[in-house]
Order: C-alpha cells, then structure tokens, then sequence
C-alpha cells in the first residue's frame, strides 16, 4: 500500500525489510555451503576418506610438498643437520628423476612414501650395532624398521648423504645387501646404482 507522501506505513517497511534480509541470508548460505562443499571436495581422497593432513592432499610427486625426516630426539646435532639438508636432496632426486624413482618402482614400492616413513636414529659408541659403524655409515634392516645412523655421517657432503639416505629406503624397500644375501649386490654396488640412477 502506498500512502499520499509516497513512502510505506512503517509495518511494512519493516516486514520489506525483514524479506529483503531473510532473502540476503539465504543466498549467503547458499554460497557458502557451496564453497565448503568444493573445499571438501579438495581434500577428499579418491576412495572417500578424509585425509587429516594437508600435506597427504597433495600428490608426493607435488613439488610444492616438503618433507621432513622422522628424526630420534637423541640425534646429534651435526647428524641432525646433515640428515636435514641431505633428506630433500634424496627426496627432490627420487620425485624428479624418472631413473631414481624407478629403483623403488623395481621392488614395487613407492619411493617417496618408502622415504618420508623412515625413522632415523644414532647408533650409539657402544652396544651390539657400534661395530656397524666401523665400514658403514648407516644400517638398515631389509624391510623396515629404522635406520640407524653413525657419527660419521655428519662429515659426508650432503650430496653423499642424500646417496646414503636413498641406499637405505632401498633396504626399506626390500633390496638385500651382501654378504647376508649371497646373491645381492654389494654395498658399494648399490651406491653406484644410485649415484648413477639419482644423478648424486
């Protein structure tokens, strides 16, 4: 209704106002519950999951995503920083380098996934594995559990040590080493195969 001024009685005015505003809000709602639907569309996994992580949204293959090794408090802190700056040279090769990559493909394993779920830990001066670290710098069992890392580690450059780190995912992997497989390579059989293959 229109009254001589030309302006609406005020209960209407009110209740045009009130639609005007129910109507704004339901069109918020609307876009909204749309952009949270297309954000959890993002980072759903194929198979329907929720993923907890945002880094685990992104394909490993991603050079966006950045790892960072599991390392065990007790770690030196010259073994720590070496294993820091070496780790994403070891992971930039095996994302990048379709040879490198390969090796792990080889065992049917993913090699960053094989990388990124290593634990590392000190081997300690005494004990049953300080012996270890009079030929090796690092020890692994095939198969899994953590590797071990000697002192020396830390005097390699990081090119070696990323060459050390990838050697080891390899027995993640399940690559067997000589002498505890008669027919596996040696040890520095597999360090060639992987300077070769992950151009370190």
């Amino acid at each position: 209704m229109v009254c001589e001024t030309g302006t609406a009685p005020p209960r209407e005015v009110l209740m045009v106002a009130r639609s005007v505003v129910l109507w704004v809000v339901a069109v918020v709602l609307t876009v909204s519950s749309s952009w949270a639907s297309d954000s959890l569309d993002a980072v759903s996994s194929p198979s329907g999951v929720w993923e907890e992580t945002p880094h685990e949204v992104v394909a490993a293959s991603s050079p966006f995503v950045r790892f960072e090794p599991r390392i065990d408090a007790n770690m030196s802190d010259n073994n720590r920083e070496r294993l820091v700056s070496s780790f994403q040279i070891a992971v930039e090769r095996v994302r990048e380098v379709p040879e490198c990559r390969e090796l792990f493909t080889e065992l049917g394993a993913d090699g960053i996934d094989t990388i990124t779920k290593i634990y590392f830990t000190p081997i300690g001066i005494h004990g049953a594995r300080a012996k270890v670290c009079n030929g090796s710098v690092a020890y692994t069992f095939v198969g899994g559990g953590p590797t071990w890392l000697c002192r020396k580690f830390s005097r390699l450059s990081d090119k070696q040590a990323a060459m050390i780190i990838i050697h080891e995912a390899l027995h993640h992997a399940g690559l067997t080493e000589r002498p505890r497989d008669p027919d596996g390579m040696t040890s520095a059989d597999i360090n060639r195969m992987v300077s070769k293959g992950c151009g370190l």
